[in-house]
This record gives structure tokens, C-alpha cells and sequence, in this order.
């Protein structure tokens, strides 16, 4: 029974050291190499993708581009996103992923030359874009009501969800200008 107890003490002696030396040399080396193995990951959010690759390089860590999206809001070739987020403590030699902006979505305006100003609102909605301010004027070409032109000019590209605006025909120039704002009545100007 005493050698029992006395193996059963050594067994519980040496599992006790064991731990303590697999643990506390576990607790030892982080700290003697972890703390100057990692960095503090930068803010890469809003700079350009070659400015981020440089910060991060300097600090031994690499940079991906791991997607590139349209953004309204911030210009083509800043970064939108970035994994993992800024202040985090890291490891030296991982990686950043960022997502990087295409700037706006472009489209083409289309042509608007002698459409109603309801095709021409429904041309422009189907390209994404959105009729701007109406300006009216005398024309020897276009009929009454319809489009003259369009600013920015048909064939433009410009970015998703703008105004165009248009100059609408008030017809031939006659002399009689009671005409002109029975007609500008009529379109709710």
C-alpha cells in the first residue's frame, strides 16, 4: 500500500513538472520571440495600392489584392477594405487582403437627339442615369417638346446614377412669346 502511495506521488510529481516545464517554456519563448516576431497591422484603408504594399514591406508584411469593385465614393485604385483590420497584432511575413476600388461604374449616355422628354427619361433610367435640368430653346430642326441635345453630349461616359441634362425644342422662332410659356406651363416648368 505505501509503495502504491509512493509510485502514485512520483506519477503525480513528474505529470506536475512535466506541465510546468511544457507550459512554462511555452510562456517563455513567446515572450522571449513573439513580441518581436509580430507588428501591429497599418490603416491601409484609403491609400493607394502601391503606398500600401511599401508600408506594409517595411514592416514585413505582405500585401494581396484579393478583390477590385465599384465604388461611388472612393477614386480607382484606393483601398475600400482590408483583413486583417488595422491595429490588430500580427505575426511578420502574413498577409493583408484588401479590397481595391474601380472608382464609379461608368456608362455611356445615350443618344437623345429628337426623343420626348418621357423617352429620353426612360433611355436614360435604363443606362442608370437620371434626367438633370431641363433648358428650353428655339430650334429649326426639332419638333416642339422633343430633345435638342444632352450635356454632357450622347456617347460620354460618365459615372452611374448622374444627372444629363437637356435642351428641349420650344419649336421654330416665332414672334409670339405667350406661345413659349403655354408651353413651359404645359411641361410643369
Amino acid at each position: 500500500m505505501i509503495k502504491t502511495k509512493s509510485i502514485l506521488i512520483a506519477l503525480g510529481i513528474l505529470v506536475g513538472l512535466f506541465l510546468i516545464t511544457f507550459f512554462g517554456t511555452d510562456i517563455v519563448m513567446k515572450i522571449i520571440v513573439g513580441h518581436s516576431n509580430e507588428v501591429q497591422v497599418p490603416l491601409l484603408i484609403g491609400s493607394d495600392y502601391e503606398v500600401a504594399r511599401n508600408t506594409c514591406n517595411k514592416m514585413k508584411l505582405y500585401v494581396e489584392q484579393s478583390d477590385l469593385v465599384h465604388d461611388e465614393n472612393i477614386e480607382k485604385g484606393k483601398i475600400i477594405s482590408q483583413k486583417p483590420n488595422p491595429g490588430i497584432m500580427t505575426k511578420k511575413h502574413r498577409t493583408v487582403h484588401v479590397v481595391i476600388s474601380k472608382g464609379p461604374e461608368m456608362v455611356r449616355i445615350p443618344y437623345l437627339d429628337n426623343l420626348s422628354i418621357v423617352e429620353a427619361k426612360l433611355k436614360l433610367e435604363n443606362a442608370g442615369l437620371s434626367l438633370g435640368k431641363k433648358v428650353f430653346r428655339y430650334s429649326n430642326e426639332v419638333d416642339k417638346g422633343n430633345i435638342v441635345n444632352s450635356r454632357p453630349m450622347a456617347d460620354e461616359l460618365i459615372p452611374k446614377k448622374s444627372d444629363v441634362d437637356v435642351v428641349i425644342s420650344l419649336g421654330k422662332y416665332t414672334t409670339s412669346s405667350g406661345d413659349d410659356n403655354k408651353w413651359k406651363n404645359l411641361l410643369g416648368e
